[in-house]
């Protein structure tokens, strides 16, 4: 039969299928959004590198139109290495009022330096207001520019003094030095808009190094810093060379910035599919809550009592009055049940005591049989002393059959007995039968059912024992795990011509009883009154062994489940 699927499970997995389209709509939103804002962001930044790309190169165009218009000075440049001194300094005084008109008409904001070595000439046109100290230092890093070669010809570079940096290039022929130096803080921030704050526009050379940050400072994004420790988790970037790819303009845009272009409509939307999602989350907390817990109480309660807990019943403060309903029928019918499960059990427990008592009835009459009949044959050889001697084991014999019911008893009473049975047959049958019985000293207190052995060895003398030889019978017991649960074990064992094949099947399991002829009562009954007493119907294994005889094994599990005291 096929399992059926609990309708609470579908329930839940109805809503999680709903639930997670709902997250996938939002997934989907949020993904398609910010991919809507990322290309935004993309689009603009590229759109300021292009205005500032324009700018840099516009200016940088500038810069280098007036390099080359000193370097076409060359006349004036000769004349600086001329022996004669006259010709030297009108050359000089020329040259620096070119450059002057120059400075004055393009309007730089910055430093125009001219070098020449070979007579230590240095010339110079400044802005205006143009500090002392850092003009010196300008010249100087001209003059020495001719011997360090470290410092690149004919390239843009970035060069720090007191906290400020100057874009420069240095155009070097010989021994001479033509360098234009411009301050990067007058450098477009005419262009640059607070609308743009949320960005970081970088200006770098080549290798790296920062020269000027517009927009948003930061602690990896700074002046003099390098630009490969920028950790571009943090940021989208942009970029785009220029001055023939000896600079590069890169715009950082934070990632957090991506809020701020968030349009109305996306927050609109989100914020319903972010409700809707939230909404089916509370309705599988209180589906689970109103629902799922009170099923799963009513469910374990039940498998609890399908389990053999008469006395549980369905317990839960349940806020739906369905389930209250269902709680009160269902305890109330349990109730029912439980009462006519009671009066079917009793009427079995008073049918099985008839069985136990029809059981007992026909084993003692058995013994007695079979005792008349021994006294019967002595008594034909007129052997009075061993009647005797025989009654007198006989009455042993009786009063411990007959001062209780089928209960159990301490291993060490029945071998007790059972070796009384055995010297009470030693005068019916005298030197037909050796026997052994080892019984460890730990294991005499265990209880088995009483006459479990006595049935067996009775059994023996009945159909095994013979006058022309010698039946051997060894008991051995000992404390063993059967079927993960730990019992004795009773081996019985003879070698004498051994079962019967129906009786094996029948003791072992294999088929029902069919005993027409009434022969083996006291296994039959035997087998009967074990599984009674322990509910069980795998404790007794019979079996031959080769070349002849029998092996009996007897499990005895610690404690019996049911017990008949008192039966007389």
């Amino acid at each position: 039969m096929q399992k059926k699927k609990s309708f609470v499970n579908k329930i839940f997995l109805y809503q999680f299928l709903l639930t997670g389209l709902l997250l996938v709509v939002l997934g989907v939103f949020v993904i398609s959004s910010y991919g809507i804002l990322k290309k935004e962001i993309s689009e603009s930044s590229d759109t300021l590198l292009k205005i500032y790309s324009n700018e840099v190169t516009n200016n940088m165009t500038e810069m280098n139109s007036i390099l080359r218009s000193i370097t076409a000075q060359g006349e004036y440049l000769a004349k600086l290495k001329s022996r004669d001194e006259n010709e030297r300094t009108l050359a000089s005084i020329s040259l620096h009022n070119y450059m002057q008109n120059l400075a004055s008409r393009e309007d730089i904001s910055g430093v125009l330096v001219v070098y020449d070595s070979n007579y230590n000439i240095c010339l110079d046109a400044v802005e205006a207001g143009f500090d002392y100290g850092r003009k010196t230092y300008l010249r100087e890093f001209t003059r020495r520019a001719t011997v360090n070669v470290k410092i690149l010809n004919h390239k843009w570079n970035f060069l720090n003094y007191e906290n400020e940096t100057y874009m420069y290039k240095i155009i070097l022929t010989g021994r001479r030095a033509i360098a234009i130096y411009i301050r990067t803080n007058n450098l477009l921030d005419n262009t640059f808009s607070e609308d743009n704050s949320n960005r970081s526009i970088v200006l770098a050379n080549d290798a790296g190094n920062i020269g000027k940050v517009w927009g948003n400072v930061t602690g990896d994004i700074k002046v003099g810093g390098d630009i490969g420790q920028i950790n571009l988790k943090n940021y989208y970037l942009t970029m785009k060379k220029v001055a023939d790819s000896q600079l590069i303009i890169y715009c950082y845009t934070s990632k957090n910035s991506i809020l701020k272009q968030i349009h109305t409509s996306m927050k609109i939307v989100g914020f319903i599919v972010s409700i809707a999602v939230l909404f089916m989350l509370f309705i599988l907390k209180f589906t689970r809550k109103e629902v799922a817990v009170p099923m799963q109480i009513i469910a374990n309660d039940m498998v609890r009592i399908k389990n053999g807990e008469y006395e549980n019943r369905i317990d839960g403060d349940f806020n739906a009055k369905e389930f209250e309903m269902l709680q009160d029928t269902t305890n109330q019918m349990i109730d029912e049940i439980l009462g006519l499960k009671i009066q079917t059990y009793e009427k079995r427990i008073e049918l099985q005591n008839m069985e136990l008592k029809s059981i007992r009835l026909q084993l003692k009459p058995h013994f007695f049989l079979n005792a008349l009949t021994t006294i019967s044959s002595l008594s034909s050889q007129n052997k009075n002393v061993q009647i005797k001697t025989f009654i007198d084991a006989l009455s042993k014999n009786v009063r411990y059959m007959f001062r209780a019911g089928f209960h159990t008893v301490a291993l060490k009473e029945e071998v007790k007995h059972v070796e009384n049975y055995f010297e009470m047959q030693e005068l019916k049958y005298p030197g037909c039968i050796f026997y052994m019985i080892d019984l460890p000293q730990e294991l005499s207190e265990w209880k088995i059912p009483q006459m479990l052995i006595h049935t067996f060895v009775e059994n023996e003398y009945k159909y095994a024992v013979s006058l022309d030889e010698t039946l051997t019978v060894l008991v051995k017991i000992r404390k063993l795990v059967y079927k993960e649960e730990e019992m004795l074990m009773i081996e019985i064992e003879d070698d004498g011509k051994g079962y019967p094949e129906e009786v094996l099947e029948y003791m072992n399991g294999i088929r029902n009883n069919n005993n027409e002829r009434g022969t083996r009562i006291g296994l039959w009954s035997l087998k009967r009154m074990m599984e009674l007493m322990y509910e069980r119907n795998d404790l007794l294994i019979l079996e031959n062994i080769e070349p002849h005889g029998c092996r009996n094994r007897i499990y005895v599990p610690e404690k019996a489940k049911h017990e008949m005291l008192g039966i007389t």
